[in-house]
């Protein structure tokens, strides 16, 4: 759930993803510019040229639609695809091959199933995302033909935003849960990349502390409560995001790992950690943030928490323990 800030080093990475998109395809390999031109002219042929305006706009724009950036999405739409409603984009039209409805087709064309199983993986791997960006619970990573691969879904809706569909910012890591729920209603945007420093962490867990109590007591971590909090004055922003991807119910079954950082808390007290510090420094050289990620068991530093499942709880819990 941090956000990766949009530097000219992720630009360049954006650029290097279209500069080399299909390139390694044989020569048989249809890309997308050409089945878009063969759309079009198919489009045209039964008279809705609307529909083949549309196709035309994304093979125009094609190179800039790769590398263009979230906070751009929706002005591009206004100024060069507002020619269709939703409404239009969802429905079935003489030129569409099969019964597939028009942006189902442009998404074919535009090739989304190459990107999506080899064109995408480096870069996110570049990126150094492991966890998914919209709940930070589980890794993006699944196995086809025993290989890993990561799961994208897409930022703003390839229903609505076809055009979008291949656009390196607009593919997001994400695990099997929520990009399910994504599937099923693409109303709620949450883009992974931001353009302000100070926004790349927008949420924070905490733990109610009379739970802490009633663990203390029974040792019963169920009794565990936390939340997902905004780290801005708009709490409605956290509670929107949590009930979109049932984050209530989804964190109910990681207690345990809740648990762990309490027991750290009461044990490894300061006077604790200076005396491990000084026992390991001379073995354990890599710096201090590695020191603590030995001692606390996960990722301290916020820039890593879409490294490895449960971080930003994790760390949420740490500082409310005070394990800084």
């Amino acid at each position: 759930m941090r956000k990766i800030l949009i530097t000219n080093d992720i630009r360049r990475l954006a650029k290097e993803y279209a500069d080399n998109l299909f390139a390694d395809k044989r020569k048989d390999f249809i890309k997308p510019k050409k089945g878009l031109r063969d759309f079009a002219d198919e489009l045209r042929t039964h008279d809705n040229n609307d529909y083949a305006d549309y196709v035309d706009a994304i093979i125009n724009n094609y190179n800039e639609i790769l590398c263009l950036e979230p906070n751009n999405f929706a002005r591009y739409r206004a100024e060069h695809f507002s020619i269709l409603s939703d409404e239009d984009l969802a429905k079935h039209v003489d030129g569409c091959p099969g019964s597939k409805k028009f942006y189902e087709s442009i998404v074919d064309k535009m090739r989304y199933d190459v990107v999506q199983k080899e064109e995408i993986r480096p870069y996110m791997k570049k990126l150094g995302i492991k966890a998914c960006v919209y709940c930070n619970a589980s890794y993006t990573i699944a196995t086809d033909d025993n290989k890993a691969t990561f799961q994208v879904d897409h930022c703003y809706p390839k229903s609505k935003y076809p055009f979008l569909c291949t656009s390196f910012f607009n593919l997001q890591p994400s695990c099997m849960h929520c990009n399910q729920i994504k599937s099923n209603d693409d109303d709620y945007i949450y883009s992974m990349y931001a353009d302000d420093q100070n926004k790349l962490d927008p949420f924070k867990f905490t733990i109610d502390s009379s739970s802490i109590i009633k663990y203390i007591l029974n040792h019963d971590s169920d009794c565990l409560k936390f939340k997902l909090k905004s780290n801005e004055n708009d709490e409605n922003t956290a509670t929107r995001h949590s009930n979109f991807f049932h984050l209530d119910g989804l964190y109910t079954q990681f207690t345990d790992a809740a648990e762990e950082v309490i027991w750290k808390g009461r044990i490894f007290d300061e006077t604790y950690r200076k005396q491990l510090m000084n026992m390991f420094q001379k073995k354990f050289s890599f710096g201090m943030n590695d020191f603590k990620r030995f001692y606390l068991g996960f990722y301290p530093d916020s820039k890593d928490t879409n490294k490895r499942p449960l971080t930003l709880l994790m760390q949420g819990i740490a500082k409310d323990m005070g394990l800084e």
